[in-house]
């Protein structure tokens, strides 16, 4: 259902032109289809998650079905019916994503959630590429129908699918009776962000994150002027999302021993910088593809281990809370940072700089990173 989500965020952006052709609107207007979905992730990221500590299977089930109805809703011909689809589905995204952790607590034993959080988190990638890849594919193959008509089964097989899977009651259910008397509302994000780990994940996830949507973003403009054309740009991406796809998926339970999150977070950052050098002042095709490699595999990994970490040590009732929090600020460093990028890009040179900035002052602060409490290790041990 995660990788859904994705999938529907991102129809629009390799056909971008074809799309504004065929619906007679500009490419701006064909953007907003996708803008639209880090924009409302911001406004109900917390309420949502929220919601899906006080009711987690019915938060879930909407969100759900109103990514299966948005699905539906773009197959009606026209720019605008594609549009509201997109808003729907936005909608609906904030109560899939914030579950992931939840899930993850009430239906997997603890020794395995960190698994679980990386399968979750790295199906969001899955989702993107395979997007990224089939969409181009399906719009000469049949149109754009087909692209509409396909993704909108797929979305409804997956809502079915939940709604069957979530018929199951959870395994590890929380205090019912500290879930309903536990804050709802402003006071209880005062009382998450009071705790300094927040406030430092939040931090890292903000720089991290959104760097990678930022490169993701505007790869091809920053890259053409040392040399690479859009379909160069195109594998790069490629290879930095379905490396980032392995790094999601494997590194999280590794990096919550010891120290070991602040190495895959101090080298996401690292790597990073040395990508943007190499793209403010040229490097030869193999490296180009090459960092991007690393940088997919840290970056994208950032994220799930960040969220395994924030699940270790979160209360089980503000779990949700916690996860829609940080994957907010994600989503945020996102905006913020290509939007900066973009009023720069008539000086690629300070754009590039503004983001290895961003990276290099983020770096001390990850020194601040604590390892999983060791009640964490202990538990998982018991039930091992």
């Amino acid at each position: 259902m995660a990788a859904v989500t994705q999938l529907l965020w991102v129809t629009f952006t390799p056909i971008t032109t074809a799309a504004s052709s065929e619906w007679h609107v500009s490419v701006d207007a064909v953007g907003w289809l996708s803008l639209v979905f880090p924009l409302v992730y911001v406004l109900l990221s917390i309420p949502f998650g929220m919601a899906a500590d006080r009711w987690f299977r019915g938060s879930l089930l909407i969100g759900a079905a109103l990514t299966a109805i948005g699905a539906l809703i773009r197959i009606l011909s026209g720019y605008e019916y594609a549009l509201i689809g997109q808003i729907v589905i936005s909608i609906g995204q904030p109560l899939v994503l914030n579950a992931v952790n939840k899930l993850a607590v009430l239906y997997v034993r603890p020794e395995q959630r960190a698994h679980a959080i990386a399968a979750g988190t790295a199906s969001l990638f899955v989702g993107i590429l395979i997007s990224t890849v089939t969409v181009p594919f399906l719009l000469t193959w049949q149109g754009m129908s087909a692209v509409l008509w396909t993704q909108g089964a797929i979305s409804v097989v997956a809502a079915v699918a939940m709604l069957l899977a979530l018929r199951r009651a959870p395994v590890y259910a929380v205090d019912t009776a500290a879930e309903t008397s536990s804050t709802f509302g402003f006071s209880a994000i005062a009382t998450l962000w009071s705790q300094r780990w927040v406030r430092l994940f939040s931090l890292l996830l903000f720089a991290g994150f959104g760097i990678f949507i930022t490169l993701a973003t505007w790869l091809e403009v920053l890259a053409s002027a040392i040399g690479y054309n859009a379909q160069q740009v195109g594998i790069g991406i490629g290879v930095m999302t379905a490396a980032g796809i392995v790094g999601a998926a494997i590194v999280p339970r590794w990096a919550l021993h010891g120290q070991r999150a602040r190495v895959v977070v101090r080298f996401s950052l690292v790597a990073s910088v040395l990508l943007l050098i190499g793209l403010a002042f040229g490097m030869p095709q193999w490296l180009f593809i090459s960092l991007l490699a690393v940088c997919g595999f840290l970056l994208l990994a950032d994220l799930p281990v960040m969220l395994s970490l924030a699940e270790a040590k979160s209360d089980p009732q503000s779990v949700g809370a916690v996860t829609g929090l940080l994957l907010l600020f994600g989503n945020l460093g996102g905006i913020v940072l290509s939007l900066i990028v973009q009023l720069l890009l008539g000086n690629r040179m300070v754009a590039i700089g503004v983001l290895a900035v961003v990276a290099i002052l983020i770096l001390p602060a990850v020194k601040r990173l604590q390892a999983a409490p060791a009640r964490i290790h202990s538990e998982r041990n018991e039930q091992m």
